[in-house]
């Protein structure tokens, strides 16, 4: 008879290692199929209650299918997590007084690599104290040499087809980071704020037009003052030039129905280079476009000498200072407004003119749309569908570069005229220069990398083996369901959709189940800062794996977010406690059930 209390340590670490010695968690082969690709996580990652969530209800779904003799396959992977991989590398080499740009790109990138050598399986290694039943010897990660081989594919022939270009637009730029994110990797905070209340000289004149602006180094790049065409206030300045306060260079004032006569003094400043809107209102009134910061958020050399390699916000304090001095400066009023952070630097984020690879998503969105549309994809619960096409109906370009060096590097080289030859090789690109050139060439391979996402929205099916045509491809795509959280519906899930229908012209997943987030006990998203963080690893130690699984599952209705409390696991670990006991009572009096029929 086994002990009278169940004592996870002796227990489930023992039947772990058998299921794995034994290949239970492998495929086995069979007439029906089930499938579920895992969301990667960062290799930089380590293991936490969303992650306890999602994966307790892949392992229930993969379980149950396996049970009930389907062939089921649960894929398991991560992602190289672009920019927090190498930030993290970056510091631990600076920590040991080296730079990176002094070691250079093929040195730093051997580095990243011994790097996840030594820690890139601990979030696997944690996965696996859950008691996931994924088909570890299938273990991929979005570098891969396959996985590789399938994102310059996909490239190349998204290139061909027009769907990838290259362009010169306004994105969000991480001066810390120097490199472009996306909108979804932007943190739009709500921040106690000034906005400045500034007269610009009309010339000529001993008049004033007054704008309004929280962003008063942006002046320095400033093009044009625009007012709406049905503004009365400002009809006879339309036209009119005005001088730059500081700048001393002259702009017209001009009409555009962006300028809210309602909103500060109705007259707005437009910098094109700076500012989203302002880029707009620029392309439309054909505004000259200056930009006045360098990569790290300094100002470059199209300002006044005076503030040529100032920080953006010391250039804020001093061009403050001289328009005071200039009694330019009319007031300040205190506001509250949101400011774009990067969620991985933590600094305020710049729009920023730069030239960057994009991608047609609004074409590529067509597709998936209609697989939802048509109720070949189903969202659970429904309401997300709602949130999908929220986001897919108003889809901009994806920037897909990055100024990074880990991660898979655009197959784009430059000829001596910058002629583009893309290709997944760099003979092939090469051989097209030739033919191009009619002789020989130098090329200089593009510097930048892809979007971590660009690689994991290939996931479904890069992971199967694809490019290559084979048995796992065609028995297990699509797969059957997407496990998710909600905030990734855009990041990973619409992704994934796109691709997928353009490369495969299947959808990736028949089903996507959204779960909840795990909440402490009041309800409250758990954070660092206010330290009701519920590690699941230390749950794990104190009362079993089973335990936190069958809590977390017990508690995840649709639609409903997880109260998670300690004592909450702790009653479940005392009713797995009586099942143990149910069994020793078995084991006990020897009942065997090798005899008994379905009822």
């Amino acid at each position: 008879m086994s002990s009278d209390k169940y004592i996870h340590e002796n227990v489930e670490n023992k039947i772990y290692s058998y299921w794995e010695e034994k290949n239970l968690f492998k495929p086995k082969s069979n007439k029906k199929q089930f499938s579920i690709v895992i969301p990667p996580p960062n290799v930089t990652g380590s293991l936490h209650m969303g992650h306890a969530l999602n994966n307790s209800i892949q392992d229930l779904l993969t379980r149950y299918h396996r049970m009930n003799n389907f062939e089921t396959l649960w894929q398991p992977g991560t992602d190289h997590a672009g920019i927090a991989t190498q930030a993290l590398v970056e510091k631990k080499l600076k920590a040991e007084g080296i730079d990176k740009n002094d070691l250079g790109r093929e040195k730093f990138i051997e580095k990243v690599w011994e790097w996840k050598g030594q820690y890139g399986d601990i979030i696997i290694n944690q996965l696996k104290k859950l008691g996931c039943s994924c088909d570890w010897s299938r273990n991929a990660f979005t570098m891969d040499e396959n996985l590789s081989k399938s994102v310059l594919k996909v490239f190349v022939e998204m290139y061909k087809k027009g769907l990838i270009y290259k362009s010169k637009k306004l994105v969000n730029w991480d001066t810390v980071l120097k490199t472009a994110i996306s909108d979804l990797e932007v943190d739009q905070r709500e921040v106690n704020s000034k906005l400045y209340h500034i007269n610009y000289p009309i010339e000529g004149t001993d008049k004033f037009i007054t704008i309004a602006t929280t962003r008063p180094e942006t002046m320095l790049g400033d093009t044009a003052i625009a007012v709406n065409p049905s503004d009365e206030r400002y009809k006879s300045l339309v036209k009119k030039n005005v001088i730059i306060p500081i700048v001393n260079r002259k702009i017209k004032i001009i009409e555009d129905e962006y300028a809210d006569p309602e909103q500060g003094t109705g007259a707005v400043k437009i910098t094109p280079a700076h500012d989203f809107n302002d880029y707009e209102v620029g392309e439309r009134n054909n505004l000259e476009i200056i930009n006045i910061f360098t990569p790290d958020g300094k100002i470059n050399e199209n300002a006044p000498k005076n503030y040529i390699g100032l920080d953006r916000f010391e250039a804020r304090k001093r061009i403050l200072k001289e328009l005071s001095d200039k009694n330019l400066l009319v007031k300040e009023e205190k506001i509250k407004n949101k400011v774009p952070y990067g969620d991985r630097s933590n600094s305020i984020i710049e729009p920023y003119l730069t030239e960057q690879w994009f991608a047609d998503a609004k074409k590529l969105s067509i597709k998936a749309k209609d697989i939802v549309n048509n109720k070949t994809t189903n969202f659970f619960p429904a309401n997300w569908t709602k949130t999908y096409f929220q986001w897919m109906d108003n889809i901009e370009p994806w920037c897909i570069s990055r100024q990074l060096w880990w991660g898979h590097q655009i197959p784009a080289w430059y000829g001596p005229d910058r002629e583009i030859f893309v290709d997944e090789t760099e003979e092939g690109a090469k051989k097209k220069a030739k033919e191009h050139y009619k002789k020989d060439v130098e090329l200089i391979r593009d510097p930048d990398v892809l979007d971590t996402w660009f690689s994991s929205g290939l996931w479904p099916f890069a992971t199967l083996g694809w490019p290559e045509k084979n048995d796992f491809l065609d028995k297990f795509y699509p797969t059957s369901v997407l496990v998710t959280g909600f905030d990734i519906i855009f990041f990973w899930v619409a992704r994934m959709m796109m691709f997928g229908m353009e490369f495969q012209n299947k959808e990736p997943f028949k089903n996507i189940y959204v779960h909840a987030l795990v909440r402490d006990e009041k309800g409250q998203k758990m954070s660092k800062s206010k330290g009701n963080v519920i590690d699941p690893l230390e749950l794990i130690e104190k009362y079993s794996a089973d335990a936190l699984r069958f809590t977390l599952l017990s508690m995840a209705s649709p639609g409903r977010d997880v109260k998670l409390s300690e004592d909450r696991v702790k009653g479940y670990r005392n009713f797995l406690n009586k099942i143990w006991n149910a069994n020793n009572l078995l084991i006990q009096n020897d009942c065997k059930f090798e005899n008994i029929k379905k009822a």
